[in-house]
């Protein structure tokens, strides 16, 4: 993750992948501004404009008294940064973590046009190219309403910016209202396995926007990446294995606002 100010532009040696520039945005907004954070809070959008240069130098005069334009992970500019993170006292499935707190039931969702063995989980539901969409939110629900513990979907699907592609119709902003009736059902979470589903696009195809309001229409938070996913077909014993994510993995609260930014974690 390479943010390079040349000539009041991104240039050689620098990188300006949108979901590196996205998550030195959503940094910095977490800076107030005594410390030399933006006045008003930027616009994450994977973009590298005036705004997001002035805000990394004004960060960098206040903190080091000098300015050169360049994040990079594991220097001094980026280590700062993350000291100033935030992340709430609760969310995901830290919020029923402890001592004492009730287990957390694991709803996977496989559509079997993303190869591989069927993949562990408390309930897993395979579903396919001519499965309704209402079939996965009637056993979603289903599944949740009939179980004591929280219950926590991991949506696991190829996917596009903004898309999922799960049963016959896909989950877009054209159809996420159809996921209202399961408001309330998955309290631990929902994990979005998918390709470049959290990706900033133009148009019906921005994974920001789609991100955020299916978090809102259920309300709770959900957890998606901006880049290519990989995993392993099969693992003994277990199945599908995802390992751990790729790029930026963005969790959006309940209210739809980006409430955790993480790079590769554990899936």
């Amino acid at each position: 993750m390479t943010i390079r100010q040349i000539n009041g532009s991104v240039g050689a040696g620098g990188v300006n992948e949108p979901d590196d520039v996205f998550t030195v945005q959503a940094l910095l907004n977490h800076v107030d501004a005594a410390s030399g954070g933006p006045v008003s809070p930027l616009e994450v959008d994977g973009l590298v404009g005036p705004l997001t240069i002035s805000a990394i130098n004004s960060f960098q005069v206040k903190q080091f008294n000098f300015q050169d334009g360049l994040v990079e992970p594991g220097r001094l500019t980026f280590s700062a940064l993350r000291g100033f993170f935030r992340a709430p006292d609760e969310f995901g499935e830290d919020l029923f973590a402890g001592p004492g707190a009730p287990a957390i039931h694991r709803f996977v969702c496989r559509d079997t046009r993303l190869q591989g063995t069927k993949p562990a989980g408390d309930s897993v539901l395979e579903v396919d190219a001519n499965t309704p969409l209402a079939f996965f939110i009637l056993t979603g629900g289903d599944t949740a309403l009939h179980n004591a513990d929280p219950v926590r979907l991991k949506l696991m699907a190829h996917g596009a910016p903004g898309h999922v592609q799960v049963c016959k119709e896909g989950l877009g902003l054209d159809n996420l209202a159809s996921l209202s009736v399961l408001r309330d059902r998955f309290r631990a979470g929902v994990d979005l396995f998918s390709c470049s589903v959290a990706f900033i696009a133009p148009g019906k195809g921005d994974g920001n926007v789609f991100c955020s309001r299916m978090a809102q229409t259920l309300n709770t938070s959900v957890r998606a990446s901006t880049a290519t996913q990989f995993y392993t077909l099969h693992t003994a014993g277990s199945g599908l294995d995802f390992g751990q994510w790729e790029g930026t993995v963005l969790t959006y609260g309940p209210k739809g606002d980006v409430i955790n930014v993480e790079h590769e974690p554990k899936f």
